[in-house]
Protein backbone atom coordinates (compact mmCIF):
# COMPACT_ATOMS: atom_id res chain seq x y z
CA UNK A 1 0.00 0.00 0.00
CA UNK A 2 1.17 3.71 -0.87
CA UNK A 3 3.01 4.79 2.39
CA UNK A 4 0.80 8.25 1.50
CA UNK A 5 -2.55 6.41 1.49
CA UNK A 6 -1.82 4.65 4.66
CA UNK A 7 -0.71 7.52 7.03
CA UNK A 8 -4.16 8.95 5.94
CA UNK A 9 -6.04 5.72 6.75
CA UNK A 10 -4.66 5.49 10.16
CA UNK A 11 -5.05 9.28 10.54
CA UNK A 12 -8.73 8.82 9.86
CA UNK A 13 -8.56 5.63 11.87
CA UNK A 14 -7.36 7.64 15.02
CA UNK A 15 -9.73 10.77 14.56
CA UNK A 16 -12.37 8.64 14.01
CA UNK A 17 -11.62 6.78 17.26
CA UNK A 18 -11.35 9.58 19.22
CA UNK A 19 -14.32 11.36 17.95
CA UNK A 20 -16.36 8.06 19.22
CA UNK A 21 -14.50 8.20 22.52
CA UNK A 22 -15.61 11.67 22.86
CA UNK A 23 -19.36 10.97 22.04
CA UNK A 24 -19.36 7.99 24.42
CA UNK A 25 -17.88 10.48 27.56
CA UNK A 26 -20.45 13.04 26.13
CA UNK A 27 -23.50 10.43 26.04
CA UNK A 28 -22.91 8.12 29.14
CA UNK A 29 -24.27 4.59 29.48
CA UNK A 30 -27.55 4.60 31.06
CA UNK A 31 -27.21 1.03 31.66
CA UNK A 32 -24.28 1.52 33.28
CA UNK A 33 -24.41 0.09 37.05
CA UNK A 34 -27.79 -1.05 36.41
CA UNK A 35 -27.90 -4.37 36.13
CA UNK A 36 -30.22 -5.70 38.36
CA UNK A 37 -33.43 -3.72 36.56
CA UNK A 38 -35.30 -6.55 35.50
CA UNK A 39 -38.94 -6.58 33.84
CA UNK A 40 -41.56 -7.15 36.61
CA UNK A 41 -45.57 -6.29 36.50
CA UNK A 42 -44.93 -5.16 40.03
CA UNK A 43 -46.05 -1.93 40.48
CA UNK A 44 -44.83 -1.04 43.59
CA UNK A 45 -41.55 -2.00 42.44
CA UNK A 46 -41.96 -0.04 38.97
CA UNK A 47 -42.86 2.95 41.10
CA UNK A 48 -39.87 2.81 43.38
CA UNK A 49 -38.30 2.30 40.24
CA UNK A 50 -39.36 5.38 38.87
CA UNK A 51 -39.22 7.55 41.48
CA UNK A 52 -34.94 6.78 41.78
CA UNK A 53 -34.78 6.98 37.96
CA UNK A 54 -36.48 10.47 37.74
CA UNK A 55 -33.79 11.61 40.58
CA UNK A 56 -30.84 10.41 38.63
CA UNK A 57 -31.61 12.78 36.10
CA UNK A 58 -33.46 16.06 37.61
CA UNK A 59 -32.98 15.89 41.17
CA UNK A 60 -30.99 19.17 42.27
CA UNK A 61 -27.95 16.65 43.80
CA UNK A 62 -28.17 14.03 41.05
CA UNK A 63 -24.41 13.86 40.66
CA UNK A 64 -24.18 12.33 44.56
CA UNK A 65 -26.15 9.22 44.08
CA UNK A 66 -24.67 5.79 43.47
CA UNK A 67 -25.74 3.43 40.51
CA UNK A 68 -29.31 1.96 40.03
CA UNK A 69 -27.62 -1.20 41.27
CA UNK A 70 -26.06 -0.13 44.34
CA UNK A 71 -29.13 1.59 45.39
CA UNK A 72 -31.63 -0.83 44.60
CA UNK A 73 -34.61 1.11 44.96
CA UNK A 74 -36.83 -2.39 44.75
CA UNK A 75 -35.94 -2.55 48.30
CA UNK A 76 -38.61 -0.30 49.68
CA UNK A 77 -41.69 -2.63 49.62
CA UNK A 78 -42.25 -3.77 53.36
CA UNK A 79 -45.28 -1.71 54.30
CA UNK A 80 -48.47 -2.75 53.08
CA UNK A 81 -49.01 1.07 52.58
CA UNK A 82 -47.14 1.90 49.44
CA UNK A 83 -47.05 5.88 49.96
CA UNK A 84 -44.99 5.20 52.73
CA UNK A 85 -42.72 2.77 50.62
CA UNK A 86 -41.89 5.50 48.30
CA UNK A 87 -41.66 7.90 51.13
CA UNK A 88 -39.15 5.31 52.37
CA UNK A 89 -37.34 5.80 49.25
CA UNK A 90 -37.58 9.28 48.73
CA UNK A 91 -35.74 9.64 52.35
CA UNK A 92 -33.12 7.10 51.26
CA UNK A 93 -32.42 9.75 48.62
CA UNK A 94 -32.10 12.82 50.24
CA UNK A 95 -29.61 10.95 52.50
CA UNK A 96 -27.38 11.69 49.18
CA UNK A 97 -27.63 15.83 48.99
CA UNK A 98 -24.90 17.71 49.47
CA UNK A 99 -24.66 18.39 53.00
CA UNK A 100 -27.69 16.63 53.65
CA UNK A 101 -29.43 19.31 53.09
CA UNK A 102 -32.88 17.68 52.36
CA UNK A 103 -32.73 16.00 55.43
CA UNK A 104 -34.64 17.20 58.16
CA UNK A 105 -33.97 15.74 61.92
CA UNK A 106 -36.85 15.96 64.24
CA UNK A 107 -36.60 14.04 67.86
CA UNK A 108 -33.71 12.22 66.57
CA UNK A 109 -36.26 10.83 63.42
CA UNK A 110 -35.31 11.79 59.90
CA UNK A 111 -37.51 13.20 57.30
CA UNK A 112 -37.45 14.36 53.75
CA UNK A 113 -36.68 18.52 54.39
CA UNK A 114 -37.83 19.35 50.37
CA UNK A 115 -38.22 15.93 48.40
CA UNK A 116 -41.96 15.00 48.77
CA UNK A 117 -44.80 12.59 47.25
CA UNK A 118 -48.47 12.84 47.27
CA UNK A 119 -51.50 10.86 46.47
CA UNK A 120 -54.25 13.15 44.28
CA UNK A 121 -56.29 10.44 43.46
CA UNK A 122 -58.80 11.52 45.61
CA UNK A 123 -58.20 15.13 44.79
CA UNK A 124 -59.31 14.62 41.26
CA UNK A 125 -55.58 15.16 40.25
CA UNK A 126 -55.18 18.65 41.60
CA UNK A 127 -51.83 19.09 42.16
CA UNK A 128 -50.04 20.17 45.67
CA UNK A 129 -53.68 19.51 47.04
CA UNK A 130 -54.98 17.91 50.38
CA UNK A 131 -52.91 14.74 51.16
CA UNK A 132 -55.45 11.82 51.38
CA UNK A 133 -58.09 14.65 51.96
CA UNK A 134 -56.85 15.79 55.32
CA UNK A 135 -56.62 18.84 57.18
CA UNK A 136 -55.38 21.89 55.60
CA UNK A 137 -56.23 23.84 52.66
CA UNK A 138 -54.41 23.20 48.69
CA UNK A 139 -53.28 24.83 46.57
CA UNK A 140 -56.29 26.01 44.76
CA UNK A 141 -57.84 26.84 48.14
CA UNK A 142 -59.78 23.79 48.82
CA UNK A 143 -60.10 23.39 52.31
CA UNK A 144 -61.29 19.77 54.64
CA UNK A 145 -61.45 19.94 57.99
CA UNK A 146 -62.90 22.15 60.97
CA UNK A 147 -60.79 24.94 60.05
CA UNK A 148 -58.46 25.61 62.97
CA UNK A 149 -54.91 26.20 61.21
CA UNK A 150 -52.97 25.94 64.92
CA UNK A 151 -53.55 26.68 68.50
CA UNK A 152 -51.03 28.22 71.14
CA UNK A 153 -50.41 28.24 74.82
CA UNK A 154 -48.60 30.17 77.89
CA UNK A 155 -48.57 29.48 81.60
CA UNK A 156 -47.03 26.60 84.07
CA UNK A 157 -48.29 22.72 83.58
CA UNK A 158 -50.19 23.35 86.06
CA UNK A 159 -51.71 26.77 84.78
CA UNK A 160 -51.90 27.45 81.55
CA UNK A 161 -54.35 29.27 78.33
CA UNK A 162 -55.02 28.08 75.31
CA UNK A 163 -55.16 30.64 72.73
CA UNK A 164 -56.79 29.63 68.87
CA UNK A 165 -53.74 30.44 66.80
CA UNK A 166 -55.48 31.27 63.15
CA UNK A 167 -58.45 29.93 61.51
CA UNK A 168 -58.61 29.04 58.06
CA UNK A 169 -61.41 31.60 55.92
CA UNK A 170 -64.33 30.42 55.24
CA UNK A 171 -63.61 27.32 57.24
CA UNK A 172 -66.60 25.60 59.88
CA UNK A 173 -64.74 27.70 62.68
CA UNK A 174 -64.25 30.76 60.31
CA UNK A 175 -68.10 30.42 59.89
CA UNK A 176 -68.65 30.40 63.52
CA UNK A 177 -67.13 33.57 64.58
CA UNK A 178 -63.72 31.68 66.17
CA UNK A 179 -60.61 33.72 64.81
CA UNK A 180 -56.55 34.28 65.78
CA UNK A 181 -56.70 35.38 69.39
CA UNK A 182 -59.84 33.22 70.68
CA UNK A 183 -59.45 31.65 73.69
CA UNK A 184 -60.57 28.04 74.14
CA UNK A 185 -61.58 26.47 77.71
CA UNK A 186 -62.76 23.09 77.08
CA UNK A 187 -62.74 20.58 74.70
CA UNK A 188 -65.63 17.58 73.83
CA UNK A 189 -66.59 18.49 77.47
CA UNK A 190 -63.35 18.86 79.27
CA UNK A 191 -62.17 21.68 80.97
CA UNK A 192 -58.49 22.53 80.30
CA UNK A 193 -55.70 24.35 81.69
CA UNK A 194 -54.81 22.92 84.97
CA UNK A 195 -52.96 19.64 84.27
CA UNK A 196 -50.72 19.56 81.08
CA UNK A 197 -50.40 16.14 80.61
CA UNK A 198 -53.95 14.95 81.32
CA UNK A 199 -55.48 17.97 79.04
CA UNK A 200 -52.94 17.29 76.13
CA UNK A 201 -55.13 14.27 74.93
CA UNK A 202 -57.97 16.83 74.16
CA UNK A 203 -55.69 18.97 72.80
CA UNK A 204 -54.09 16.52 70.02
CA UNK A 205 -58.02 15.79 69.16
CA UNK A 206 -57.88 19.15 67.54
CA UNK A 207 -54.30 19.35 66.52
CA UNK A 208 -55.14 15.72 64.85
CA UNK A 209 -58.34 15.85 62.13
CA UNK A 210 -61.16 15.69 64.17
CA UNK A 211 -64.49 14.42 62.14
CA UNK A 212 -66.13 16.67 64.47
CA UNK A 213 -65.18 18.33 68.15
CA UNK A 214 -67.04 20.77 70.50
CA UNK A 215 -65.54 23.60 71.59
CA UNK A 216 -65.71 26.31 74.74
CA UNK A 217 -63.98 29.57 75.21
CA UNK A 218 -64.10 33.51 74.97
CA UNK A 219 -64.25 35.06 71.63
CA UNK A 220 -62.02 38.20 71.50
CA UNK A 221 -64.52 40.75 72.35
CA UNK A 222 -64.58 38.62 75.65
CA UNK A 223 -68.44 36.89 74.53
CA UNK A 224 -68.52 33.35 75.93
CA UNK A 225 -68.82 30.61 73.10
CA UNK A 226 -69.72 26.80 72.90
CA UNK A 227 -69.42 25.51 69.49
CA UNK A 228 -69.33 21.93 67.62
CA UNK A 229 -67.70 21.86 64.81
CA UNK A 230 -67.41 18.95 62.11
CA UNK A 231 -65.40 18.49 59.62
CA UNK A 232 -66.47 20.27 55.94
CA UNK A 233 -64.95 20.87 52.06
CA UNK A 234 -64.89 24.50 51.77
CA UNK A 235 -63.30 27.29 49.32
CA UNK A 236 -60.90 29.45 51.42
CA UNK A 237 -59.14 32.45 50.70
CA UNK A 238 -55.24 32.53 50.62
CA UNK A 239 -55.57 35.92 52.87
CA UNK A 240 -56.09 35.51 56.73
CA UNK A 241 -56.63 39.71 56.78
CA UNK A 242 -55.32 42.88 55.31
CA UNK A 243 -55.91 46.23 56.50
CA UNK A 244 -54.32 49.50 56.72
CA UNK A 245 -53.02 51.02 59.74
CA UNK A 246 -52.81 54.93 59.99
CA UNK A 247 -50.82 55.98 62.86
CA UNK A 248 -48.43 58.84 63.62
CA UNK A 249 -49.61 59.96 60.23
CA UNK A 250 -48.19 56.83 58.37
CA UNK A 251 -50.45 54.61 56.16
CA UNK A 252 -49.27 50.92 56.75
CA UNK A 253 -50.65 48.09 54.52
CA UNK A 254 -50.90 44.97 56.63
CA UNK A 255 -51.57 41.31 54.64
CA UNK A 256 -51.34 38.28 56.18
CA UNK A 257 -50.96 35.55 53.16
CA UNK A 258 -51.45 31.77 54.11
CA UNK A 259 -50.22 29.90 51.17
CA UNK A 260 -48.83 31.06 47.34
CA UNK A 261 -52.21 29.77 45.62
CA UNK A 262 -52.88 29.25 42.31
CA UNK A 263 -53.75 32.34 40.12
CA UNK A 264 -57.30 31.51 40.37
CA UNK A 265 -57.02 31.77 44.20
CA UNK A 266 -54.84 34.34 44.55
CA UNK A 267 -54.20 37.16 42.09
CA UNK A 268 -57.22 38.94 42.37
CA UNK A 269 -57.57 38.77 45.94
CA UNK A 270 -54.14 40.26 46.11
CA UNK A 271 -54.79 42.66 43.21
CA UNK A 272 -57.93 44.29 45.44
CA UNK A 273 -55.87 44.66 48.70
CA UNK A 274 -52.98 46.22 47.03
CA UNK A 275 -55.03 48.70 45.00
CA UNK A 276 -56.63 49.63 48.40
CA UNK A 277 -53.50 50.24 49.87
CA UNK A 278 -52.17 52.71 46.63
CA UNK A 279 -55.95 54.74 47.12
CA UNK A 280 -54.89 54.84 50.59
CA UNK A 281 -51.37 56.36 49.88
CA UNK A 282 -49.71 53.39 51.40
CA UNK A 283 -45.39 53.70 51.98
CA UNK A 284 -44.65 50.63 54.35
CA UNK A 285 -46.10 47.34 54.17
CA UNK A 286 -46.33 44.70 56.90
CA UNK A 287 -46.39 41.37 54.85
CA UNK A 288 -47.44 38.62 57.74
CA UNK A 289 -45.71 34.67 56.17
CA UNK A 290 -45.52 33.25 59.24
CA UNK A 291 -47.55 30.51 58.34
CA UNK A 292 -47.01 30.40 54.88
CA UNK A 293 -45.57 26.99 53.45
CA UNK A 294 -44.53 28.54 50.32
CA UNK A 295 -47.34 27.06 46.96
CA UNK A 296 -46.23 28.56 42.90
CA UNK A 297 -43.44 30.53 41.98
CA UNK A 298 -45.96 32.59 39.70
CA UNK A 299 -48.02 33.45 42.44
CA UNK A 300 -44.96 34.80 44.38
CA UNK A 301 -43.39 36.57 41.28
CA UNK A 302 -47.00 38.19 40.72
CA UNK A 303 -46.56 39.23 44.58
CA UNK A 304 -43.04 40.64 44.03
CA UNK A 305 -44.51 42.98 40.97
CA UNK A 306 -47.58 44.24 43.07
CA UNK A 307 -45.04 45.45 45.53
CA UNK A 308 -42.01 46.91 43.77
CA UNK A 309 -41.77 50.48 43.25
CA UNK A 310 -42.68 52.06 39.96
CA UNK A 311 -40.03 52.05 37.42
CA UNK A 312 -38.64 48.91 38.66
CA UNK A 313 -36.87 46.57 36.09
CA UNK A 314 -34.00 43.73 35.57
CA UNK A 315 -33.51 40.28 37.56
CA UNK A 316 -35.76 39.26 40.03
CA UNK A 317 -34.50 35.66 41.10
CA UNK A 318 -33.00 33.49 38.52
CA UNK A 319 -33.51 29.79 38.51
CA UNK A 320 -30.39 27.49 38.72
CA UNK A 321 -30.82 23.69 37.65
CA UNK A 322 -28.52 20.42 37.70
CA UNK A 323 -26.07 20.20 35.11
CA UNK A 324 -27.71 17.39 32.99
CA UNK A 325 -30.91 19.54 33.22
CA UNK A 326 -29.09 22.45 31.71
CA UNK A 327 -27.11 20.10 29.02
CA UNK A 328 -30.65 19.05 27.97
CA UNK A 329 -29.98 15.35 28.61
CA UNK A 330 -32.41 14.81 31.12
CA UNK A 331 -34.38 12.69 28.91
CA UNK A 332 -36.72 11.06 30.93
CA UNK A 333 -38.93 14.33 31.75
CA UNK A 334 -40.40 13.82 27.34
CA UNK A 335 -42.28 11.61 29.36
CA UNK A 336 -43.93 14.21 31.27
CA UNK A 337 -46.88 16.38 29.86
CA UNK A 338 -46.97 20.03 31.45
CA UNK A 339 -49.89 20.87 33.88
CA UNK A 340 -51.30 23.47 34.92
CA UNK A 341 -52.53 23.53 39.43
CA UNK A 342 -55.97 21.64 38.45
CA UNK A 343 -53.37 19.05 37.22
CA UNK A 344 -54.69 19.32 33.62
CA UNK A 345 -52.35 18.76 30.37
CA UNK A 346 -51.28 21.96 29.24
CA UNK A 347 -50.88 21.34 25.03
CA UNK A 348 -48.29 19.30 23.51
CA UNK A 349 -45.37 20.21 25.38
CA UNK A 350 -43.68 17.46 27.70
CA UNK A 351 -40.88 19.32 30.43
CA UNK A 352 -38.34 18.16 28.36
CA UNK A 353 -39.57 20.39 25.39
CA UNK A 354 -38.01 23.54 28.00
CA UNK A 355 -34.57 24.59 28.13
CA UNK A 356 -32.70 24.65 31.66
CA UNK A 357 -30.08 26.93 31.20
CA UNK A 358 -30.47 29.85 33.82
CA UNK A 359 -30.20 32.44 30.91
CA UNK A 360 -33.21 30.98 29.23
CA UNK A 361 -37.06 32.32 28.75
CA UNK A 362 -38.32 31.42 32.43
CA UNK A 363 -35.14 30.45 34.27
CA UNK A 364 -34.46 34.40 34.81
CA UNK A 365 -37.16 35.89 35.70
CA UNK A 366 -37.62 39.71 35.45
CA UNK A 367 -39.43 42.39 37.32
CA UNK A 368 -42.44 43.54 35.49
CA UNK A 369 -43.93 45.97 38.02
CA UNK A 370 -48.17 45.00 38.22
CA UNK A 371 -50.95 47.55 39.56
CA UNK A 372 -50.58 51.06 41.26
CA UNK A 373 -48.78 50.85 44.33
CA UNK A 374 -45.93 52.67 43.66
CA UNK A 375 -43.85 54.05 46.05
CA UNK A 376 -43.31 51.56 48.92
CA UNK A 377 -40.12 52.04 50.93
CA UNK A 378 -39.73 49.98 53.52
CA UNK A 379 -41.40 46.35 54.35
CA UNK A 380 -40.93 44.54 57.34
CA UNK A 381 -41.71 40.21 57.19
CA UNK A 382 -43.22 38.83 60.37
CA UNK A 383 -41.67 35.10 59.83
CA UNK A 384 -41.48 31.80 61.46
CA UNK A 385 -39.98 28.67 60.85
CA UNK A 386 -43.32 28.21 58.97
CA UNK A 387 -41.89 30.86 56.35
CA UNK A 388 -40.54 28.93 53.42
CA UNK A 389 -40.33 28.52 50.20
CA UNK A 390 -42.61 30.83 47.80
CA UNK A 391 -42.13 33.00 51.18
CA UNK A 392 -38.43 33.01 51.55
CA UNK A 393 -38.16 33.22 47.62
CA UNK A 394 -40.03 36.24 47.76
CA UNK A 395 -38.07 38.11 50.38
CA UNK A 396 -34.87 37.58 48.81
CA UNK A 397 -36.34 38.66 45.36
CA UNK A 398 -37.19 41.93 47.00
CA UNK A 399 -33.73 42.25 49.55
CA UNK A 400 -31.88 42.23 46.06
CA UNK A 401 -34.15 45.57 45.28
CA UNK A 402 -31.44 48.65 46.80
CA UNK A 403 -34.48 50.74 45.98
CA UNK A 404 -36.27 49.16 49.22
CA UNK A 405 -35.55 48.51 52.66
CA UNK A 406 -36.03 45.36 54.01
CA UNK A 407 -36.38 43.69 57.57
CA UNK A 408 -37.83 41.00 58.83
CA UNK A 409 -39.49 40.28 62.78
CA UNK A 410 -39.95 36.86 64.10
CA UNK A 411 -37.79 33.28 63.97
CA UNK A 412 -35.67 31.79 61.51
CA UNK A 413 -37.57 30.76 58.61
CA UNK A 414 -37.23 27.07 57.17
CA UNK A 415 -34.61 27.44 54.54
CA UNK A 416 -35.56 25.86 51.16
CA UNK A 417 -33.76 28.01 48.53
CA UNK A 418 -34.65 25.30 45.86
CA UNK A 419 -38.00 24.36 43.92
CA UNK A 420 -39.59 21.56 42.00
CA UNK A 421 -42.29 20.73 39.68
CA UNK A 422 -44.67 18.28 39.87
CA UNK A 423 -43.17 14.47 38.37
CA UNK A 424 -47.20 12.63 37.88
CA UNK A 425 -46.37 8.78 38.58
CA UNK A 426 -48.95 6.02 38.13
CA UNK A 427 -51.60 8.54 37.36
CA UNK A 428 -52.09 8.30 40.86
CA UNK A 429 -48.76 10.36 42.64
CA UNK A 430 -47.19 13.45 41.87
CA UNK A 431 -43.63 12.94 42.92
CA UNK A 432 -41.54 16.24 43.72
CA UNK A 433 -38.00 16.50 43.67
CA UNK A 434 -36.03 19.39 44.52
CA UNK A 435 -34.66 20.39 40.58
CA UNK A 436 -33.39 24.29 41.41
CA UNK A 437 -32.20 26.85 43.50
CA UNK A 438 -32.73 30.40 43.10
CA UNK A 439 -30.71 33.48 43.42
CA UNK A 440 -31.68 36.99 43.42
CA UNK A 441 -30.28 40.02 41.35
CA UNK A 442 -27.40 40.36 43.66
CA UNK A 443 -26.33 36.53 43.51
CA UNK A 444 -27.90 35.83 46.86
CA UNK A 445 -29.70 32.65 47.74
CA UNK A 446 -28.34 28.90 49.29
CA UNK A 447 -30.36 29.76 52.72
CA UNK A 448 -30.32 26.73 54.19
CA UNK A 449 -30.07 27.80 57.60
CA UNK A 450 -32.91 29.96 57.06
CA UNK A 451 -33.07 33.89 57.33
CA UNK A 452 -32.52 34.95 60.84
CA UNK A 453 -33.83 38.37 61.76
CA UNK A 454 -31.18 40.67 62.90
CA UNK A 455 -28.68 38.42 61.30
CA UNK A 456 -29.00 37.55 58.14
CA UNK A 457 -31.35 40.13 57.35
CA UNK A 458 -32.11 43.42 59.29
CA UNK A 459 -34.61 43.26 61.89
CA UNK A 460 -35.48 41.44 65.83
CA UNK A 461 -35.86 37.92 66.39
CA UNK A 462 -38.88 37.54 68.48
CA UNK A 463 -38.18 35.26 71.49
CA UNK A 464 -38.70 35.22 75.11
CA UNK A 465 -36.01 34.80 77.65
CA UNK A 466 -36.19 31.02 77.49
CA UNK A 467 -35.63 30.84 73.69
CA UNK A 468 -39.14 29.88 72.75
CA UNK A 469 -41.22 32.00 70.08
CA UNK A 470 -43.38 35.05 70.90
CA UNK A 471 -45.91 33.79 68.32
CA UNK A 472 -46.97 31.62 71.11
CA UNK A 473 -48.94 34.39 73.18
CA UNK A 474 -51.59 34.69 70.30
CA UNK A 475 -54.54 36.79 72.34
CA UNK A 476 -54.67 39.03 69.52
CA UNK A 477 -56.20 38.69 66.09
CA UNK A 478 -53.99 39.15 62.48
CA UNK A 479 -53.47 43.16 62.09
CA UNK A 480 -54.24 43.95 65.67
CA UNK A 481 -51.49 46.59 66.45
CA UNK A 482 -50.95 45.43 70.08
CA UNK A 483 -49.77 41.72 68.91
CA UNK A 484 -46.19 41.52 69.63
CA UNK A 485 -45.14 40.33 66.48
CA UNK A 486 -47.08 43.32 64.65
CA UNK A 487 -46.09 45.99 67.30
CA UNK A 488 -42.19 44.98 66.95
CA UNK A 489 -42.71 45.36 63.08
CA UNK A 490 -44.47 48.62 63.54
CA UNK A 491 -41.47 49.43 66.16
CA UNK A 492 -38.66 48.62 62.59
CA UNK A 493 -40.98 51.52 61.34
CA UNK A 494 -40.56 54.14 63.44
CA UNK A 495 -44.24 53.36 65.58
CA UNK A 496 -44.34 52.92 69.24
CA UNK A 497 -46.79 50.68 70.18
CA UNK A 498 -47.76 49.64 73.76
CA UNK A 499 -47.96 45.69 74.34
CA UNK A 500 -48.61 43.58 77.70
CA UNK A 501 -47.55 39.99 78.33
CA UNK A 502 -50.08 37.55 80.45
CA UNK A 503 -46.94 35.65 81.51
CA UNK A 504 -44.52 32.65 80.92
CA UNK A 505 -44.86 31.03 77.18
CA UNK A 506 -45.68 27.10 76.69
CA UNK A 507 -45.23 26.09 73.04
CA UNK A 508 -47.72 23.25 72.26
CA UNK A 509 -45.67 22.40 69.07
CA UNK A 510 -42.26 21.69 71.01
CA UNK A 511 -43.75 20.64 74.43
CA UNK A 512 -42.39 17.30 75.68
CA UNK A 513 -44.61 14.82 77.30
CA UNK A 514 -44.24 11.71 79.23
CA UNK A 515 -46.66 10.27 76.18
CA UNK A 516 -45.31 9.27 73.67
CA UNK A 517 -47.92 9.43 71.19
CA UNK A 518 -48.38 13.49 72.02
CA UNK A 519 -44.67 13.62 70.36
CA UNK A 520 -46.07 11.40 67.31
CA UNK A 521 -49.02 13.36 67.24
CA UNK A 522 -46.88 16.76 66.69
CA UNK A 523 -44.64 15.18 63.76
CA UNK A 524 -47.88 14.22 62.04
CA UNK A 525 -49.38 17.16 62.12
CA UNK A 526 -46.42 19.51 61.02
CA UNK A 527 -45.72 16.09 58.12
CA UNK A 528 -48.99 17.44 56.59
CA UNK A 529 -48.38 21.50 56.26
CA UNK A 530 -46.97 21.56 52.57
CA UNK A 531 -43.76 23.22 52.08
CA UNK A 532 -43.17 23.74 48.59
CA UNK A 533 -41.78 26.06 45.78
CA UNK A 534 -43.54 24.77 42.57
CA UNK A 535 -42.51 25.75 39.19
CA UNK A 536 -44.94 25.02 36.66
CA UNK A 537 -42.89 26.39 33.64
CA UNK A 538 -45.97 28.65 32.82
CA UNK A 539 -46.17 31.95 32.52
Amino acid sequence: MDTHVLHRFLGLFIGLSLFISACKKDNPDTNQGNSTQTPTDDRVALTNDSIFLYAKEIYYWNQNLPTYDVFNPRQYTSNADKLKNYEANLLSIAQYSTSKYDILTVNNTDYTKFSYIEDVSGNSGVTAGVRNLTNSVNLTGQGNDVGIYDIAAYGSDTDFKVFIRAVYPGSPAARSGLTRGASITKIDGETIGDDWDRDYSYISRLLGDPFSIRLEGQKLGGSSYSISLSKQTYNSSPVYKDTVLTINNKNIGYVAYARFSDEENSFDVLDNIFSDFATKNVEDLVIDLRYNGGGYVATAEHLANLIAPSGTTGVMFVEYYNQLMQEGKATILKNQRVRNSNGEIIGTDTYASYSYKPEATGNTVNFKKAGNLSNVKNIVFLVTNNTASASELLINSLRGLSSLNIKLVGTTTYGKPVGFFPVRLESVYDLYLPSFSSKNAKGEGDYYNGFKPGTDIPGKEMLDNLGQDLDSFSEYDFGDPKELYLAEALNQLGVTVSTTSSGPLMNIRSKQSNNTAQNLMKNKRSSKEFKGMIETRVR
